[in-house]
């Protein structure tokens, strides 16, 4: 499994969680950690830097669960298998 395919699963989880407990799907965030010095990739949603490991520069980004899955699909980083389940 990729990363990308990871990311794609956290998101999907996230938002799931949200809908189940009866939170905007919009408010879904997922947090991600990039070396010291990372770019992001074009057209990559922005992220809010949430922490800064002062010993080796990693840092901790907050960024929304919908906006990364969209990145992710929309630039065919990663396809979702959609299965639908009767409600009781």
């Amino acid at each position: 499994m990729s990363n990308a395919d990871q990311l794609a699963k956290q998101c999907v989880e996230n938002i799931n969680f949200n809908t189940l407990n009866g939170f905007p799907a919009e408010d879904a965030n997922v947090l991600f950690t990039t070396p010291k010095g990372w770019k992001a990739p074009p057209k990559f949603p922005r992220s809010e830097l949430t922490t800064v490991n002062p010993n080796t520069g990693e840092r901790v980004r907050r960024i929304s669960a919908m906006r990364l899955l969209a990145y992710l699909i929309g630039n065919n980083l990663t396809t979702i298998k959609i299965e639908m389940k009767a409600l009781k």
